[in-house]
């Protein structure tokens, strides 16, 4: 921290500073996510102050300077990754709010990082491990134990370790409560071994050390595991803690706390876990993160395959490349009826203005909140007034929606079709205009996450400066899922969502045809094809995905 304390330090712009307090009062970002922003724009801008280049005349070719100058310097591709990103919220900003005529990192797309596979202990190497820790006599022993048994059966982080506190613990039923990233709670549950190994520490060794506590003597703030002053452990004293106690074992493999939790998801696959139980009991909010787990463990198994049948993995991973992008209302649930009303309502009571049926097709569907309400106000409004406005409208939305229960449903034979794409590995997206409060509550309403990466559901979040008919939202989707657009087919209902398709490059585009819809645009000579439902997916549809 000293180093990014004193490159933000040594950058006093006054852009900079107003950005990190958009990050952390309007966006409601964390301290931490600020000064990591901060201090990868900072860098930029010592770039830029080198270079002698105003920030406002950042173009592409000072952008690919920049990104060959983190290259010579050995930047990593995930810190390069994760600095384009602070840099394309950084213009954003200044395009937004101070009124800077573009934003030159909307178009840059981010390396693809490579994925490391984790580190982790076989069966045997963690028995061993495990064995030879319960042969320990000395006066750590029965933490240590507890510690290394508790990593393994949960899988804790190791911040979720340090933190943990005994009303956490439930010894009797054996699970854990662990608050993880972004301060999410699971339950986890533990094994026998874990148990009796927790039981005899706290009630045998944590007094002990407590009570060697020479800060605030003999208080105790809760915390399950101690150092040896009986104070909270940090995580670089855990690492040592781990390390030292499998030396202290006799044990020559160099371990760590992450090696750890890789095994006990290892050990869940191999026994046969569904994916989605593993993700759950990781605290991972997207399944791409638990799914590296299956290269580690069939990585052998793939490599003994590929030497038998190397034309069939050739097809395999060139049907991979595949990608079916959704776009949600009209496409993936019939909700024209409840939009028009609703809009027409808002439009009405909230601002005084009247929504004929023709505007729909124009100026409504498929357009973002931003420009549906400066069609009807005429005015443009602030990311923030726009939440504001569209959480109003969305809440009559949705009691519409729930109040038609039989209607209350995906397309038929969408979920058929869903399923059909996870069971053959089809990267899939959606690609809304919606924004949060409607994301939100498809998500739930429809168990969109059954399907999809929360990643990979893309929706108006103040970062789409453009919305459809423009590309910018199909070119975030492609992106998301590294696939070109001609390998993608996009579904689509409405004229501007076509359009926005076709103009990134989609390889086929399929109309949504709800029968009963009123004022269905035509989408001739963009659509491909057209459906009425899912029950039924055309040929050509299921050649493209070499199903």
């Amino acid at each position: 921290m000293k180093k990014i304390g004193n490159i933000l330090d040594n950058c006093p712009d006054q852009d900079l500073m107003d950005f990190r307090q958009y990050l952390e009062k309007v966006l409601g970002y964390s301290k931490r996510t600020s000064t990591s922003y901060g201090f990868d724009v900072a860098s930029f801008l010592n770039f830029l102050s080198t270079a002698k280049i105003d920030k406002k005349d950042v173009d592409k070719d000072t952008i690919r300077t920049y990104l060959l100058e983190c290259n010579v310097n050995g930047l990593g591709r995930s810190s390069v990754k994760r600095a384009l990103s602070a840099l394309r919220h950084f213009y954003l900003f200044l395009y937004e709010q101070k009124g800077y005529p573009t934003n030159p990192f909307e178009t840059i797309l981010s390396p693809k990082a490579q994925r490391k596979l984790p580190d982790f202990l076989s069966h045997e190497e963690i028995n061993d491990l495990l064995n030879a820790m319960a042969k320990r006599t000395d006066d750590y022993a029965k933490r240590d134990q507890a510690i290394l048994e508790l990593l393994f059966a949960a899988g804790l982080r190791a911040q979720e370790a340090i933190t943990l506190k005994k009303e956490q613990l439930d010894l009797t039923e054996r699970i854990v409560h662990v608050i993880g990233k972004g301060d999410k709670e699971r339950i986890v549950p533990f094994s026998e071994t874990a148990q009796k190994a927790l039981s005899d520490y706290l009630s045998l060794s944590r007094p002990l050390l407590l009570a060697k506590r020479k800060t605030d003597k003999g208080k105790d703030e809760g915390y399950v595991f101690l150092n040896r002053n009986g104070e909270r452990l940090t995580v670089r004293g855990l690492e040592f803690l781990v390390q030292n106690a499998a030396q202290k074992a006799g044990f020559t493999l160099r371990i760590h706390p992450h090696m750890l939790r890789h095994t006990f998801a290892t050990e869940l696959l191999d026994n046969g876990a569904d994916l989605r139980i593993i993700q759950d009991l990781m605290g991972h909010s997207s399944i791409n993160t638990t799914s590296i787990y299956t290269h580690v463990t069939y990585e052998d198994l793939r490599k003994t395959y590929e030497k038998c049948f190397p034309d069939t993995i050739a097809k395999e991973e060139r049907r991979m490349e595949k990608a079916v992008v959704f776009d949600f209302n009209g496409t993936m649930f019939f909700d024209e009826d409840k939009h028009i009303v609703s809009w027409k309502d808002y439009a009405l009571s909230r601002f005084g203005f009247t929504l004929k049926d023709e505007d729909f097709i124009d100026h409504i569907h498929g357009h973002s909140n931003k420009a549906i309400l400066r069609f009807i106000t005429g005015k443009d409004f602030s990311p923030e007034e726009v939440l504001g406005f569209a959480r109003e409208k969305e809440l009559y939305y949705q009691k519409l929606c729930e109040a038609d229960k039989e209607s209350l449903h995906l397309v038929d034979g969408l979920v058929d079709f869903l399923s059909l794409l996870k069971k053959n590995h089809i990267k899939m997206a959606i690609a809304t205009a919606s924004m949060k409060p409607n994301v939100d509550w498809y998500i739930k309403t429809f168990h969109l996450l059954d399907f999809f990466d929360l990643e990979n559901i893309i929706y108006d979040d103040g970062t789409l400066t453009k919305g459809k008919p423009d590309p910018m939202i199909y070119h975030r989707a492609f992106d998301r899922l590294h696939v070109e657009g001609k390998d993608a087919i996009v579904f689509e209902d409405a004229l501007s969502g076509a359009i926005s398709a076709k103009r990134a490059g989609a390889g086929r585009i399929v109309e949504v045809d709800d029968k009963k819809r009123k004022d269905h645009p035509d989408l001739n000579g963009i659509a491909d094809l057209v459906i009425h439902d899912f029950r039924k997916i055309p040929q050509e549809v299921l050649s493209f995905l070499s199903l």
